[in-house]
């Protein structure tokens, strides 16, 4: 299952560098009043005190980019896990849903077709595991950068730390931190005014 997932990384890695080598020049800069919509793959790596392993998902996003440097977003990911526990027959189910602001850094250079960016949000992650099932609140922070390869179409790369507590049935009760490397795909539209 790892295996499969790698192989759709480095395709989507692949695909985007031939894009952005093929693509002319964009200029990186977002339109205000404009929307971003995407989907991406997800890497979650989990404290090993949680009893989660590490896992790969997809995950999707929508945001409204107020002005260039400015953007709410919202973004939901569904996850299968095994449990951290050699010959464990637990298979956790976590879905997490966050709202995000995003603040994406002026580029210096006119040319150049990437924008940086930071990112802090907060929202909940929905996990069960052997029959039972809970949610904690979660908090997050990261950075990233994106590729626009037109002025519509491009690629984020994005790495957050987050941090949420177990219920103590289902996740040992405690605070743990876990963290998640994205690639994914983005469309803009909308925008001007």
């Amino acid at each position: 299952m790892r295996t499969a997932w790698r192989r759709w990384a480095l395709m989507m890695i692949v695909v985007a560098a031939v894009v952005a080598a093929a693509s002319p020049a964009a200029a990186a800069e977002l339109e205000k009043k404009s929307w971003e919509v995407g989907a991406y793959l997800v890497g979650s790596n989990y404290a090993n005190g949680s009893t989660i392993s590490d896992t790969f998902a997809w995950g999707v996003r929508g945001g409204f980019i107020g002005t260039p440097r400015h953007e709410v977003e919202f973004t939901f990911e569904l996850q299968s896990a095994d449990h951290a526990t050699k010959g464990s027959d637990v298979t956790y189910d976590i879905t997490k849903w966050t709202i995000n602001y995003v603040y994406n850094t002026k580029v210096k250079k006119p040319e150049s077709k990437l924008i940086p960016l930071l990112l802090f949000g907060a929202g909940t992650m929905s996990y069960d595991g052997g029959g039972e099932s809970e949610s904690t609140t979660i908090l997050q922070a990261g950075g990233g950068v994106r590729v626009l390869f037109t002025k519509k179409f491009g690629m984020r790369f994005d790495a957050k730390i987050w941090h949420f507590r177990g219920d103590g049935e289902v996740i040992p009760s405690d605070s743990y931190f876990a963290f998640d490397m994205t690639v994914g795909v983005s469309y803009l539209f909308g925008g001007g005014a």
